[in-house]
């Protein structure tokens, strides 16, 4: 029996992991091919951007962190390190490519917005956000190439996203999370993907690159998220370490990187922006209460399988004893 529970869990594993990677990948499709988000217009893409640095930085407080001390055997310092090393690589992931930046998007969205240039601040704080921020211009310029340091800095990063939904899967799966395992995570990542492609095919739009080529690093950059699940997955079995430290590892690290991804990325863009601090400040809020709400849910099923595995036990031992 035991036996048979630990292959029904691991199917559980496999198939839920398999169908937040298929729905990942259509997301970076739908936004690199369509480039539905360009033409969102700007406050809807200011709202959007709000939304996910909320449940980005909700969902690695909150979830990969404190998940991430469970498999660590509740060594909250070592935790808390790797989460440290988590956020300063990826600062410098952003700082060599410029990949991670909305700049382009947002301004291939608002150049049509003639609401923009009123009350947005661009004009009345020059220095704040300055020459340097470029709203206009491509992250590491606007050259032929630039869409190429984009999409390796942004492939780097789906990489290590890939790994991080694998290890949220695997250990709310192991802590009971069922259905809902790795949920807060997938969310985190499909709600920014399609941000990201639309960012790399706008960016070789603006170059001249050809539709064909387009469509194939579009196809390319969907598929670089399911290649770090997978890799991340089959390391894990080529190395026969222990499993509960590699996967709390690698949730410190990924909550790092969301929160800097969240803090010194997302949330500065949004702040910039002195118009619609109520709409804005909302999306952020409803953002965290979302990944808090998953939070919430994941630990109450939890509770709840392990009370009917308990109950269950029990009436398994009253069975034996009978009258």
């Amino acid at each position: 029996m035991p036996i048979l529970a630990a292959a029904a869990a691991d199917t559980s594993v496999a198939v839920g992991l398999t169908v937040y990677l298929v729905l990942i990948a259509a997301a970076a499709l739908l936004g690199g091919s369509s480039v539905v988000l360009v033409s969102l217009g700007h406050r809807p893409m200011q709202v959007l951007l709000s939304l996910t640095g909320g449940v980005l930085l909700g969902v690695g407080m909150l979830h990969l962190l404190p998940h991430a001390c469970l498999a660590l055997g509740n060594d909250v310092e070592s935790a808390a390190g790797w989460a440290v090393v988590g956020f300063f690589a990826m600062f410098l992931l952003e700082r060599a490519f410029h990949g991670h930046s909305h700049q382009v998007v947002e301004g291939a969205a608002h150049d049509g917005d003639e609401h923009h240039g009123a009350g947005c601040g661009h004009e009345s704080r020059p220095h704040a956000h300055g020459e340097a921020c470029g709203h206009a211009a491509a992250p590491g310029g606007t050259g032929r190439w630039a869409w190429c340091g984009a999409f390796v800095g942004l492939a780097l990063h789906s990489l290590s996203d890939g790994a991080a939904l694998a290890a949220s899967v695997r250990a709310d799966a192991a802590h009971g999370g069922g259905t809902l395992s790795g949920l807060a995570t997938f969310l985190a990542i499909v709600l920014h993907k399609p941000i990201d492609s639309a960012l790399i095919a706008t960016l070789m739009i603006a170059a001249g690159v050809s539709t064909p080529v387009r469509r194939l690093v579009n196809v390319a950059y969907a598929l670089v998220v399911p290649a770090g699940a997978l890799g991340f997955v089959g390391l894990l079995r080529m190395l026969g370490v222990d499993e509960g430290a590699v996967i709390g590892i690698a949730m410190a690290i990924a909550a790092g990187a969301f929160i800097c991804i969240a803090a010194a990325d997302l949330l500065p863009e949004v702040q910039f922006h002195s118009h619609d601090r109520v709409l804005l400040t909302s999306a952020l809020a409803i953002g965290l209460a979302l990944a808090w709400g998953i939070t919430v849910v994941e630990r109450s099923s939890h509770a709840h399988e392990v009370h009917a595995g308990a109950a269950g036990h029990r009436a398994h031992n009253h069975g034996d004893h009978g009258p």
